[in-house]
């Protein structure tokens, strides 16, 4: 067996990114709860519509934005707190109304009357109004009001700015364009056909588990089967976890996270690996940090425009301060170190899963071994205390390792280029 990888179902796989596309998949929003936000967002748009509404035949456009327009949704690291979602309502309103008053505008469409369906979920926003669901599928959707600047530019709108507590004179309008990013996001991210089914293939077997487990119905088509997601979207997906997990620490209670859009700009750079998580992540977490210290260097804060708006600013509330700035650096500098060390050593399996619970966190880290030790427990392998996998062919123990190997040709994250049967 060659060095750096492992047999496994019948591929030959290197195991860092066996376990990488694994974690994804486990953390990313699964397709039964993206059907789920798109009804309550449909029924959202009717409500806020509905005869008697003050934005009654206003609503000239409503649409997902962030990560659900880019496939790159993940679950919240608490269960309980479910997950988020956001979208625009473009809205016919007077151009001349205060930022305040739009706001409150949709805040009252979407609360309507005492005992009314949102009643009790909503809350009034800075920049938006938010609609909190609980019970079995918690979830928050942000509705962000906005107004279409040209019929010539399209989505290129005014948002409003507006945090109730403050004076008047300090609300305003921010210039945006995030459907056009979402456009260019998608556009620069195709997914790359041998990388698409292998991955693929990895999470509609995650699903029919998942199913099988809860219930005997057909498993329905995951989302990156609908949509298709390329490296690059997985590596976003990861970072977020490795962010999300970093801001749960107690001591960051209140800190403001650096915003998910931001991260996404970076994942539109060129040359990013089309067939390998590992490398895409390395590539967005350098081309972050490179730009944090960059700034930081010059004694500035980190300026990301919308490549598709100058006029919008990724990165206009985050970071706050150079401390914040600092502080993400710092986080970065050791993802990229424990991310390295993971791709390259000689590991156990539970040095793999040690690794990936630094990493991503304790819940997905777990699973993710656990998994990979029965598929090899059912697969004819016998697995000795160290953690080692041990041939029942040869008889002779070989080290799980995630060493990269050098090859001429194109790999992808399963190692070589492969179709599931």
């Amino acid at each position: 067996m060659k060095q750096g990888r492992v047999q496994l179902l019948g591929q030959t796989a290197h195991l860092s990114e066996q376990l990488l596309a694994e974690v994804s998949i486990k953390v990313e929003l699964p397709e039964r709860l993206h059907k789920i936000a798109d009804k309550r967002l449909d029924v959202l748009k009717a409500y806020i519509e509905r005869p008697g509404s003050p934005l009654e035949g206003l609503v000239d456009f409503f649409y997902p934005q962030g990560s659900m327009a880019i496939g790159s949704a993940i679950l919240s690291h608490k269960r309980s707190e479910g997950y988020d979602i956001d979208a625009i309502a473009e809205l016919r309103v007077d151009r001349n109304a205060s930022p305040g008053s739009v706001l409150d505008m949709l805040y009252l469409s979407i609360r309507g009357e005492r005992g009314s369906l949102y009643y009790d979920m909503t809350k009034r926003q800075t920049r938006c109004v938010t609609v909190e669901y609980g019970g079995d599928y918690p979830m928050h959707i942000d509705i962000t009001p906005s107004m279409l600047l040209s019929q010539y530019e399209p989505r290129k709108s005014h948002i409003f700015h507006a945090k109730p507590e403050d004076p008047a004179a300090s609300h305003k309008r921010v210039i945006v364009n995030s459907f056009a990013f979402c456009e260019h996001f998608n556009q620069m991210n195709k997914a790359d056909p041998d990388f698409m089914a292998a991955y693929d293939a990895r999470a509609m077997a995650f699903d029919a588990a998942v199913y099988k487990a809860a219930e005997s119905k057909p498993v329905p088509e995951h989302q990156s089967v609908k949509d298709g997601k390329s490296a690059a979207v997985v590596a976003l997906q990861l970072l977020k976890r490795n962010r999300n997990i970093r801001y749960a620490a107690s001591s960051r209670e209140g800190k403001r996270m650096p915003p998910s859009v931001m991260l996404a700009a970076f994942a539109c750079q060129p040359g990013i690996p089309a067939q390998n998580i590992g490398q895409a992540l390395m590539h967005i977490s350098g081309a972050v940090l490179t730009a944090l210290e960059t700034a930081e260097c010059a004694g500035k804060l980190i300026h990301v425009p919308n490549p598709k708006c100058d006029e919008d600013h990724f990165t206009d509330r985050w970071p706050e301060n150079r401390a914040a700035q600092q502080l993400y650096i710092s986080d970065l500098k050791l993802f990229m170190r424990q991310l390295q060390g993971f791709m390259t050593k000689d590991l156990s399996l539970e040095q793999a899963r040690e690794a990936l619970t630094d990493m991503f966190g304790e819940a997905p880290a777990r699973s993710v071994a656990e998994d990979y030790m029965k598929r090899a427990a059912e697969h004819s392998r016998s697995v000795a205390p160290s953690g080692r996998i041990i041939s029942q062919v040869t008889g002779v123990p070989t080290v799980i390792s995630t060493t990269r190997t050098v090859e001429p040709r194109a790999h992808t994250f399963f190692g070589t280029k492969w179709k599931p049967k």
